[in-house]
C-alpha cells in the first residue's frame, strides 16, 4: 500500500502552503482498515473530513493511480473515541471491508415532508427484516439517500452487533465481482454476498455494467430474499427509468417498496443548515441562515459544501461569517436568476393558487387571491429576473411601471408583517431555481 507521506508530499506540491498546513498535514491513512480496494483517511474532526473529501479526494486518487496503477475507493472519516473506534472496526471486519459512516444515523437526519416517508420506511426495515423487500430509496443527487442507507446499518448494528451487514456502492461490488472472475474465486463472492443478512447497495442506477454481472446480481438478489434477508438500494431514479437494466431486475426492484426523497422545502433547508453548523462548530446568525436557505437549491451536499467552504475561507482570512460575506461568496450564483422566466413564475404561482395563468395576466376585480397572486408574480419577477418594471407591467396588463411598483411595495409590506407569507415566497423562488 502506498505510504501516507508519499501522498501528502505529492499533494503539497499541488496546493498553497497555508492550505496544506491547515488541512492536509492533519490527515493520515487508517492502515488497519485500508486495503488495495479502499483507502480510508482519518481526520481530527468532521469539518476536516468533509473538507478533505470535497477538495482533495480527486487529487489523492490521481496521485495513487499514478504511483500504483490502481484506482481504489477513497474514504474520509474521523478519529473516534476508543469505544467508537471498536464499533467502526467491527463494522469493517463484519462486513469484510464494507464502510459504514458512523455519523449517518436516524437521530441526526433532518425530517421534512420531502423525505418523511423514506425515513419511516427505512426505520421499518430495521424493525422487521425482510418485510419490505427490496426497499429502493430514490431521488436526485445529494438529498440524503446515502445517509439513510448508513443509518439503517448503524441502527441494525446497535440492535444486534452480530448481524452480517454488507454496505457499498454498486461500482465497488462490480469491481469485486470482476476481481473474483479474473482470479476464478467466484465461490467466495457468492459465499459472501448471498449469505449476508442485510445487503445495502448505493447508486444502483450504475448496475448496468455487463449482462453477466446483472445475472449474478439477480441470482444474489433472489437468494437473499428467499432466505429472509433484507435488500436496501438507493438510486437517482425509479426502477423503470434505469437505463439498460434487465427487465427481470426492473420487475424485482419494482416488486418491493419504493420511497422517493423530494427536494427539501425552505424550513427543512433551514434546519439542515443549523444542524450542519452545529456539527462543524460554525456560528451563523438567523439572518445569515435564512439567507443561505433561500439561495441554495435542493442539494444537501451542496449546502454542506458551501457552509464548509465559507468556514474555511473565513478561518484562513480570520473574518466572521456575515450576510455580506455570504453574498460575496455566492455572487456567482446570481447568474442563476437569468434562468428563471416570467412564464415559469406565472405557471408556478397559478398552480399554488389554483387559478389559471390567464387570470394572473388579467386584472380581475373582487378576487383577492388573484390580486395577491399578481403581486407575488410581480415581486418575484422584479427580484429574480432581469425584467424591467415596464416589461412586467406589459406582461400583467398593468397601466405602467408605477402600477407594478405599487404592487411590489404592497406585497413587500405584507411580507414584513407575515413570516408565513415570506417563507412561502422564498420557497417558491427556491423551487423555481431548482427547475432552471
Amino acid at each position: 500500500m502506498i505510504q501516507n507521506n508519499i501522498i501528502l508530499e505529492k499533494l503539497r506540491m499541488q496546493i498553497p502552503t497555508t492550505e496544506y498546513n491547515q488541512y492536509v498535514s492533519k490527515l493520515y491513512i487508517d492502515t488497519q482498515h485500508s486495503n488495495e480496494n479502499t483507502i480510508i483517511f482519518l481526520a481530527q474532526n468532521l469539518f476536516l473530513a468533509n473538507w478533505a473529501k470535497r477538495n482533495y479526494a480527486d487529487k489523492i486518487l490521481q496521485i495513487i493511480e499514478h504511483e500504483t496503477g490502481k484506482k481504489p475507493e477513497i474514504q474520509f472519516t474521523i478519529i473516534r473515541e476508543s469505544q467508537k473506534n471498536i464499533t467502526q472496526k467491527k463494522y469493517i471486519l463484519k462486513s469484510n471491508q464494507s464502510f459504514i459512516n458512523p455519523e449517518s444515523r436516524f437521530d441526526n437526519f433532518i425530517i421534512g415532508e420531502c423525505n418523511r416517508f423514506a425515513f419511516e420506511t427505512a426505520k421499518q426495515v430495521v424493525k422487521a427484516q425482510g418485510q419490505w423487500n427490496p426497499l429502493l430509496i430514490y431521488g436526485n443527487t445529494g438529498l440524503g439517500k446515502t445517509h439513510l442507507l448508513h443509518a439503517i446499518a448503524n441502527a441494525i448494528f446497535q440492535k444486534n452487533p452480530n448481524t452480517n451487514i454488507i454496505s457499498m456502492n454498486v461500482e465497488t461490488m462490480f469491481n469485486e465481482y470482476r476481481h473474483r472472475v479474473s482470479n476464478k474465486t467466484m465461490d467466495q463472492f457468492r459465499e459472501r454476498f448471498r449469505k449476508c443478512d442485510y445487503l445495502l447497495i448505493d447508486d444502483v442506477q450504475f448496475l448496468s455494467n455487463t449482462d453477466k454481472f446483472q445475472e449474478e446480481f439477480f441470482n444474489t438478489f433472489n437468494d437473499i430474499v428467499n432466505t429472509k434477508g433484507q435488500i436496501v438500494m438507493t438510486s437517482d431514479k425509479p426502477p423503470n427509468l434505469i437505463d439498460k437494466l434487465e427487465k427481470r431486475l426492473k420487475s424485482r426492484f419494482s416488486g418491493g417498496m419504493t420511497a422517493k426523497i423530494e427536494s427539501p422545502e425552505l424550513n427543512t433547508k433551514i434546519d439542515i443548515i443549523r444542524q450542519k453548523c452545529e456539527l462543524n462548530n460554525i456560528q451563523l446568525d438567523e439572518e445569515t441562515i435564512n439567507f443561505l436557505a433561500t439561495q441554495i437549491h435542493d442539494n444537501i451536499r451542496e449546502i454542506e459544501g458551501i457552509i464548509l467552504n465559507l468556514h474555511g475561507h473565513m478561518s484562513i482570512l480570520n473574518m466572521p461569517i456575515t450576510p455580506e460575506t455570504v453574498r460575496y461568496a455566492l455572487k456567482d450564483r446570481e447568474s442563476e436568476k437569468r434562468g428563471i422566466t416570467f412564464d415559469d413564475i406565472i405557471k408556478h404561482i397559478a398552480i399554488e393558487y389554483n387559478i389559471k395563468p390567464s387570470e394572473i395576466r388579467t386584472k380581475v376585480r373582487g378576487k383577492k387571491h388573484i390580486a395577491k397572486a399578481r403581486k407575488i408574480v410581480a415581486y418575484i419577477a422584479r427580484n429574480e429576473t432581469t425584467m424591467t418594471l415596464p416589461n412586467i407591467a406589459a406582461e400583467l396588463n398593468l397601466k405602467d411601471h408605477s402600477a407594478v411598483s405599487k404592487q411590489i411595495k404592497s406585497i413587500t409590506e405584507e411580507i414584513k408583517k407575515d413570516s408565513q407569507l415570506n417563507n412561502q415566497i422564498q420557497n417558491t423562488i427556491s423551487k423555481l431555481k431548482q427547475n432552471t
